[in-house]
């Protein structure tokens, strides 16, 4: 019963763009019934999957069978997005009939007004629905998995002195339980490996809730090399809260640990609330890493205090912290020098423009820092854009990211 409200709501939707767009697309096609027969089928058949969607919901099954759920309600959120907000044009249209009607209610009895929907609002509906749908729908088929490398320079005062650069790869928030391929995750681990990269660094989001959406995906993971390591950290996701689970309860400590377990079991050192040295030659440089800390209402279990005990001040430190939100509120304001510190988190909202020398997505009205290089003073924070999605399955313009990051003495 609990989602009579959500079908209703729907159905509004629907019922309203169909009534504002039939007699546009009747008078196109020079017959009455046709959209009406086409529209209400596949509305029909639309429902019928989200009745689908909602009965085979298993939270538990691994992702390599649980997400093709996320497939299907992805693809019935652009129909609906795209409808909903086709119905602005229409909107503004009964919105200035309405007026009209009052006016001449209250004006002069000869006064004449056309009360029928112009046919600019309601082709205007119809251009702007479409090229929504086809938008997000490109989106999901050639952007979810089209992987790209940033390359970027990064610089760091009393950084050690090499003949060569030291490349770190930064990615982030791979949600392994919104995936549905084995070997997509292959050719991101070949194009990483590519690089013969000295760090690898994974800043949160392994899972979307559960442990059991990384199993299939662990011998993948395995097989990411760095010549000094494999470090990571943990993301919001990463804590199961969303489900809605008591921390204090058995259901949620076992997830909790088989999750750290499966981290270590894809290589990589989890850091929670700790750090390592990294030998570079004859030098050495600071990894530390929180667990999540974000604003507002996000769990805040990162601790740089803890963090950053026994830290060596004197030595160049780079920061794994999930939520780009900890630089600004918490690490900017602290006593320790942080050289740079390493996000994830936002995704870049997987809808927005990158081109060179500009950059837009509306991830930037929530996060000052929602992808890319960021400065301040001395002190730097690099976010990336996620490798994997979560609620849309798929992006337009902000691409799938592996960062590769070229270390530098300033």
């Amino acid at each position: 019963m609990k989602f009579v409200p959500f079908f209703i709501f729907l159905l509004i939707i629907d019922i309203y763009f169909y009534l504002g767009t039939a007699f546009s697309v009747n008078k196109l096609t020079g017959n009455q019934n046709l959209y009406k027969i086409f529209y209400w089928i596949l509305s029909g058949l639309i429902y019928t999957g989200i009745i689908y969607v909602i009965l085979t919901y298993e939270k538990t099954t691994p992702s390599i069978r649980f997400n093709n759920s996320i497939t299907y309600s992805s693809f019935i959120f652009i129909i609906f997005i795209a409808k909903f907000i086709g119905l602005f044009p229409l909107i503004l249209d009964d919105a200035i009939r309405l007026f009209k009607i009052i006016f001449n209610f209250f004006g002069p009895s000869s006064s004449n007004y056309d009360s029928s929907r112009t046919d600019f609002l309601r082709k205007s509906a119809l251009v702007i629905s479409a090229s929504i749908f086809s938008t997000l729908l490109y989106g999901m088929l050639f952007g979810r998995y089209n992987f790209k490398k940033n390359f970027k320079d990064i610089f760091i005062n009393n950084w050690p002195k090499l003949k060569s650069e030291y490349k770190i790869i930064h990615i982030s928030d791979l949600h392994l339980g919104s995936f549905n391929s084995v070997e997509q995750l292959e050719e991101v681990v070949f194009l990483i490996n590519e690089e013969k990269p000295n760090l690898v660094v994974f800043t949160g989001d392994l899972v979307n809730n559960y442990y059991s959406e990384a199993i299939p995906y662990v011998n993948t993971l395995k097989k990411i090399k760095a010549k000094d390591g494999k470090f990571a950290v943990l993301g919001n996701h990463d804590y199961c809260d969303y489900v809605g689970w008591d921390r204090a309860s058995q259901k949620w400590k076992e997830n909790f640990n088989n999750l750290i377990d499966l981290e270590k079991k894809c290589g990589f050192d989890l850091l929670l609330n700790e750090s390592r040295v990294i030998n570079i030659g004859s030098s050495k440089i600071n990894i530390v890493g929180v667990e999540n800390w974000g604003a507002g209402k996000f769990n805040k279990d990162g601790n740089l205090e803890m963090a950053m005990q026994g830290v060596n001040n004197e030595l160049p430190t780079i920061l794994l912290s999930h939520d780009p939100s900890h630089w600004r509120q918490k690490v900017l304001k602290s006593k320790y020098r942080i050289d740079l510190q390493l996000s994830g988190h936002t995704h870049g909202m997987q809808f927005g423009i990158e081109i060179p020398h500009f950059k837009w997505s509306p991830a930037k009205y929530r996060y000052k820092e929602w992808a890319g290089l960021y400065k301040s003073n001395e002190s730097q924070i690099y976010v990336n854009r996620g490798l994997g999605h979560l609620g849309y399955a798929g992006r337009v313009g902000i691409m799938p990211d592996i960062s590769v990051l070229n270390i530098k003495t300033a």
